[in-house]
This record gives structure tokens, C-alpha cells and sequence, in this order.
């Protein structure tokens, strides 16, 4: 990140006043003792403004429209989970896409009894999967909004777009992927998923009131499965628009080390 600088400008006397010279002190030792601490702190400054340059260069995300693993329909059924999208993200990262999902499709309230100790469940092929890649530990950032005017065509209307008002962005993560054997209807958003039996439950977040949500978490590097979907009554049948933007900044301790690193490597040089 640049640091602002701010100048202060001199004001200059009008002619009407007469002209004030600028007066300089003479070199006593004093100025000339002020004067080297002023350059060692200009060069402190500058060589660690050097030292984190390459900690806060963004690397190159990628995101790509697809599973890692394509499923085949078999017999029998293989890939695991239908990822819908595949990210892959340093540890100073940004990446934003958008689509649709059902209105109730990571949370159906008609499928399970919550009141009778049944786990609450999402349909799997109205949720959209994200098969994230993290090159490197990180502070990773998910925020899910809804998003006008994407494209939703159907086999009798082409051109239609998807609705927003039953878009209650709702997700889950786990740690791992899932790339074997069959898939099923519904999943658990709050928890392990007994058929994707490679995945670790980390954590959820449950929305059926707003129209953004942001949740933010420490990771290591690794794989990663995200389910994007939304939590609204089991009456919208229009697809709902989503926009997903997801961020990395570097894992506090990862950074220091780093810093410290370069900082060694750079007085190695000097010596």
C-alpha cells in the first residue's frame, strides 16, 4: 500500500509587504549532527519501504467455470461433489464472480423436522459448489451479495434473468475436497456430509434476512469446498442472482516472518 505523503507549502509575502528573505542557518555542528540522523532515518524508511514491496504486491487469482474432478454419470457415479466453480488464490488475493441459485437452496425448511433433532439440509444441485485453492496461509474473506440482471436463460425463455427478491445469501465451508464416488440430492450445511466423507465442517453462516453477508476466517493453505446459496420460504421458484467476492490478505505470524526474512537477506547484502 503507498504511503500518502503530505507537502507543506510556504506562503510567499505580497510586494505591498516587501520581500522577507529565507534565512538559513550556518553549518554548525549541531545542523550538520541533525543532518545525519535525518538521511539515517530517510534510509531506515526507504529500506523498509523496499523490504515490503514484494508483501504487498497482489498475486494473480484465478477463477475458472468448472469442476477439478468432472463428474461422470456412470454406472457407477463418480466425481463427487458438481463444483460449479474453481478458484485458486495467494495469500494477497481478490476474486468476484457472479451467477444464480435457487431461492432455497441452501436451506429448505419443508425437508426436515428442526423441532424433532433433524439436521437442517440444502439441496445440492441448486446450491453452487467453490472448489477454493489456497496457495498460502491466509486471512480469507467471503462476502455474498445480491446481484441484478444475470443471465438465468431457460430452454422456453432465452433471455430471461434472474430475481433477486428471495436472495438471502446464505453459506458453509469445509476444509478438503470431494472428487469420488457419487453425490446426493441434499447435504448438510451445518455440518460434516456423510457422502462427501473427504470434507472437514469448519463453520456456517445462516441469513434469511439480509441482502449482503460478509464472514471472514484464518486459514492455512490448502483445498477448500464452499457452498453458496440462499435461505428464503420454499415459494420463489425464479432463480436468484448472486455476486461473490472473495479476498486474502497474509496470516499475521506469515507476514512478520517474512518481513523479518527479507529484512536479514537485505542487511546480508550490505555486509
Amino acid at each position: 500500500m503507498p504511503f500518502p505523503l503530505r507537502v507543506r507549502r510556504a506562503s510567499c509575502a505580497s510586494a505591498a509587504h516587501g520581500d522577507i528573505p529565507t534565512i538559513y542557518p550556518e553549518p554548525t555542528a549541531l545542523n550538520k549532527n541533525h543532518e545525519t540522523k535525518m538521511k539515517k532515518s530517510m534510509k531506515h524508511s526507504l529500506v523498509t519501504a523496499l523490504v515490503l514491496a514484494p508483501l504487498l504486491a497482489a498475486t494473480a487469482s484465478t477463477v475458472t467455470l468448472g469442476d477439478p474432478v468432472p463428474n461422470t454419470a456412470g454406472p457407477p457415479a463418480d466425481g463427487g461433489i458438481g463444483y460449479r466453480w474453481t478458484v485458486t488464490m495467494g495469500d494477497n488475493d481478490a476474486a468476484t464472480f457472479q451467477r444464480h441459485v435457487g431461492a432455497w437452496s441452501w436451506e429448505d425448511n419443508s425437508l426436515f423436522n428442526q423441532g424433532a433433532g433433524e439436521p437442517p439440509v440444502g439441496w445440492t444441485h441448486t446450491s453452487d459448489w467453490v472448489a477454493l485453492s489456497l496457495t498460502a496461509p491466509a486471512i480469507f474473506t467471503l462476502r455474498l451479495e445480491r446481484q441484478e440482471g444475470v443471465p438465468a436463460p431457460t430452454s422456453g425463455n432465452p433471455n430471461a434473468v434472474a430475481g433477486t427478491a428471495s436472495m438471502f445469501p446464505s453459506f458453509s465451508i469445509w476444509a478438503g475436497w470431494d472428487g469420488d464416488g457419487a453425490d446426493n440430492h441434499t447435504y448438510n450445511n451445518r455440518g460434516d456430509i456423510s457422502w462427501a466423507e473427504d470434507l472437514s465442517y469448519l463453520d456456517h453462516l445462516d441469513n434469511s434476512t439480509l441482502t449482503t453477508v460478509e464472514r471472514s476466517w484464518n486459514l492455512p493453505a490448502g483445498n477448500y469446498s464452499i457452498v453458496l446459496g440462499s435461505n428464503a420460504p420454499a415459494t420463489d421458484t425464479q432463480r436468484q442472482g448472486y455476486r461473490a467476492t472473495m479476498n486474502t490478505i497474509p496470516e499475521p505470524s506469515a507476514a512478520a516472518f517474512a518481513w523479518l526474512a527479507s529484512l536479514a537477506a537485505f542487511r546480508r547484502r550490505r555486509s
